[in-house]
């Protein structure tokens, strides 16, 4: 018999939707279960996942992880990590899929094609303000003023009755600490610290463990990329930027982490909006640039991140553009100072 973990009050009352009785209904009924978040993970997308796994075969359900790129070492400490498959490893049929932190049906990866996950319902929970609502009617369950999707799968183990386990715990807090950028993260109040103590005990990793082994620590090749990018930095109308070849940088196949490196140019004090430019060629084979895009709490980049067929949040979103490196640079950076100009709250916000 499994412990039950009662509904807390500011789950009902905060402005979160409600786990959707649906897709309550729907995860209890599953037997075998599916959970994929999206490529190039982090640890939001690690920790869903997994703490969404631990939470189900709690229940008795059968569940295969899938994330559809190399697997990133900075969480191999997480319980599960060595379960997780690439699509061409994973062998349905399924009952249903459960896709997490990802907004849009592409960031699935080749899991998106295969057979057994077309032929089951879809059940999208996500944290992002685009995120396109492509599960099966009543199965999206999409909460924008939740930081991390983690905050989600916390909320959803009560509403199904299951109190997570130490390993459901040690998956969540990490998802919610580094989305959070260890609580620094504009958004980041009560509510949020609410769902952080629900899984914060003698059974689960400090914040200072997560924190030792992600946000504080990176490769000394990932270093050595960042000391030779550093010099194309570039600053003007309030926007600060830099570029990337990854094809110069890294081995074919290979990705370059950007999280932390443009988090460091919004420390730049005059800087309103922060971008990284990755000219790279797409495992579809398409060659453009990709854009990650930063800004301060009175500004708004999610809507250009759209408008190139991208997406995110509203301080933090991002777009793939299939255009040369320079010209992509140019047009980007003209409607970012635009949009600097013509803000009515300039400044730090």
């Amino acid at each position: 018999t499994r412990r039950r973990a009662s509904m807390p009050s500011w789950i009902r009352c905060r402005g979160t939707p409600m786990v959707p009785e649906t897709l309550v209904k729907a995860l209890t009924a599953a037997t075998r279960v599916l959970c994929v978040s999206h490529i190039e993970p982090d640890g939001d997308a690690y920790g869903s996942a997994l703490g969404l796994k631990w939470i189900l075969e709690a229940m008795g359900k059968r569940v295969v992880v899938g994330i559809d790129s190399p697997k990133d070492d900075a969480y191999a400490f997480l319980p599960g990590y060595d379960e997780i498959r690439r699509a061409a490893e994973v062998q349905g049929p399924f009952d249903l899929v459960v896709i997490t932190d990802a907004s849009a049906p592409d960031r699935m990866g080749d899991f998106r094609d295969l057979p057994a996950v077309q032929q089951a319902p879809w059940s999208v929970i996500d944290h992002h303000p685009t995120n396109m609502k492509y599960g099966a009617a009543g199965l999206n369950w999409v909460a924008a003023d939740a930081l991390s999707a983690c905050n989600l799968i916390v909320r959803l183990s009560a509403a199904l009755g299951v109190a997570c386990n130490a390993e459901a715990k040690k998956c969540l807090m990490t998802g919610m600490i580094t989305d959070s950028q260890c609580f620094r993260v504009f958004g980041t109040d009560r509510a949020f610290m609410q769902d952080v103590l629900q899984v914060m005990g003698p059974d689960s990793f400090s914040p200072y463990d997560i924190v030792s082994r992600t946000l504080g620590a990176m490769a000394l090749f990932e270093m050595q990329i960042w000391a030779q990018v550093l010099p194309t930095l570039q600053f003007d109308g309030g926007i600060v930027w830099l570029t990337m070849e990854e094809e110069a940088l890294v081995e074919p196949g290979e990705r370059i982490k950007t999280g932390g490196l443009i988090q460091l140019l919004m420390r730049v004090r005059e800087a309103e909006v922060a971008v990284i430019f990755t000219e790279r060629l797409q495992n579809d084979g398409r060659r453009g640039v990709t854009c990650s895009f930063r800004c301060r709490p009175h500004l708004d980049v999610s809507n250009l991140a759209l408008a190139y067929g991208g997406g995110g949040h509203k301080m933090a979103s991002g777009c793939f553009i299939e255009a040369p490196l320079q010209q992509t640079v140019h047009e980007i950076v003209g409607k970012l100072k635009f949009m600097v100009a013509h803000s009515p709250t300039p400044g730090l916000g």
